[in-house]
């Protein structure tokens, strides 16, 4: 499995496809805050209806102690420069914030069981209803290389789980990568162990217990080691890797694909070509075939330029996607770095971040299906019906979109109840299982 590269493409940029632009998505409730080095993972709802998808944010630093920026004024500066090298995160948390996606709303929540230990920097993916998080750097340090596990079966009562792994595994580490891989494995790659950069590439089947981590080793052209980079898994069981920064302090702007043969080996492959600007402490994030990267660092308390500052590639025409020019703002709302990205259908959210010496809390949202999609979210909730009309630039772009929606969803109703009543019914599949279900021996 790997990136499909036409010989005329070989990952070249091609600006004339045009690239989502994120804009502004408005707060609702009860905000998570200014935060960078958090994660932000999807969770859906039964079978996986995006209907009732959640993100499920955790963790973070919530405030900077270091060199500050500063205007003229005094009074602290946005722009990224010089003065925000050398930051120290503080200030980590281990709280929980869950955005619904269909209201555009946030809340705090605390769930039962034994939380993991304030961190940030670290890593988390979803495995069917639940979240694993592994790793980061808090007050005390690394944390612990245990799998702790936010079980959202219940959705009214979310519980917290450590899962007990057999054997050796990733060592402690921050600034690494996890992703689930064909619904199956959990990889986690590279990072930094307080010591050195590493490179080394680990898997869990989630279907096999007990639970054990196996190396990946004589896998292809291995990348080399690097931390801050981002790994984002294709539907198909693709996993792409993406920029970081390597054991020299450079950025990087290379990309490998990894998956998983059908007698179990594991195999890297190089793509050609390279991102348009090296970077790390990006995010990037699968919608269909098209992987879409933001911000980054690139050194020196630097960002990527705003020309480059959101990129996609399209993993089925192998090739680099860049802004048209004449489609940049100049608001710079995307440069930025230590912000967390997912996805829900065509939607891509971007949450916080770092921009120089400065926290950031806003949430923004690109849509890769040019407003089509209209049944993930509700047009009539204040925060999705503010967000529309900006869009669209009218107060009654958001109600005219709800009429849409409403009148699609009475005929495909329709439709189904005249097959019902011919019979022509289908069965539904079942369910998938659930993979990392909470071992008899797990701590609580």
């Amino acid at each position: 499995m790997q990136i499909d590269d036409p010989a005329s493409n070989a990952l070249q940029p091609r600006p004339s496809i045009a690239v989502p632009r994120p804009r502004p998505f408005p707060i609702e409730q009860n905000a998570p805050g200014p935060r960078c080095g958090h994660t932000l993972t999807t969770i859906t709802g039964p079978d996986g209806d995006q209907n009732k998808a959640r993100l499920v944010l955790f963790g973070g630093a919530t405030a900077l102690e270091g060199s500050t920026a500063k205007n003229p004024d005094g009074t602290p500066s946005g722009s990224p420069g010089p003065a925000a090298s050398g930051i120290r995160l503080a200030g980590a948390t281990n709280d929980v914030h869950i955005f619904d996606v269909r209201t555009g709303t946030w809340n705090k929540i605390t769930p039962m069981g034994e939380p993991p230990s304030p961190r940030a920097a670290h890593a988390a993916a979803a495995v069917g209803n639940m979240v694993v998080v592994q790793g980061g750097i808090g007050p005390a340090g690394l944390a612990s290389e245990d799998l702790h596990v936010l079980d959202f079966t219940d959705m009214e009562r979310p519980r917290w789980h450590r899962v007990l792994v057999q054997g050796a595994g990733p060592s402690a580490r921050y600034a690494h990568t996890l992703s689930l891989v064909a619904n199956r494995f959990l990889v986690a790659m590279g990072g930094n162990d307080g010591k050195s950069t590493l490179g080394d590439a680990w898997a869990l089947d989630t279907s096999e217990k007990p639970y054990q981590w196996r190396k990946i080793v004589d896998a292809g052209e291995m990348p080399c080691p690097r931390m801050y980079a981002t790994a984002a898994a294709r539907s198909d069981g693709l996993l792409l890797l993406c920029g970081g920064r390597d054991v020299h302090g450079t950025p990087l702007a290379d990309a490998y694909g990894f998956a998983r043969h059908r007698d179990g080996r594991w195999e890297w492959h190089a793509a050609p070509g390279s991102m348009p600007s090296g970077r790390y402490q990006h995010g990037a994030v699968f919608v269909g075939t098209r992987l879409h990267i933001s911000g980054g660092a690139v050194g020196g308390g630097r960002m990527v330029d705003e020309s480059t500052s959101t990129v996609m590639l399209d993993t089925s025409g192998g090739a680099w996607i860049t802004p048209a020019p004449g489609t940049l703002s100049g608001e710079d709302v995307t440069r930025r770095c230590r912000h967390a990205v997912t996805s829900v259908g065509p939607f891509v959210f971007i949450y916080g971040g770092l921009k120089g010496s400065q926290l950031l809390d806003d949430l923004l949202l690109a849509d890769d299906a040019g407003g089509a999609e209209l049944t993930i979210c509700d047009p009539r909730a204040p925060a999705w019906s503010q967000y529309l009309n900006s869009v669209h630039g009218s107060a009654n772009a958001a109600q005219m979109l709800a009429e849409a929606a409403a009148a699609e969803a009475a005929v495909a109703a329709a439709v189904a109840s005249r097959s019902n009543s011919q019979g022509g019914s289908t069965e539904q599949s079942e369910a998938t299982d659930r993979v990392m279900s909470s071992p008899s021996r797990d701590e609580s």
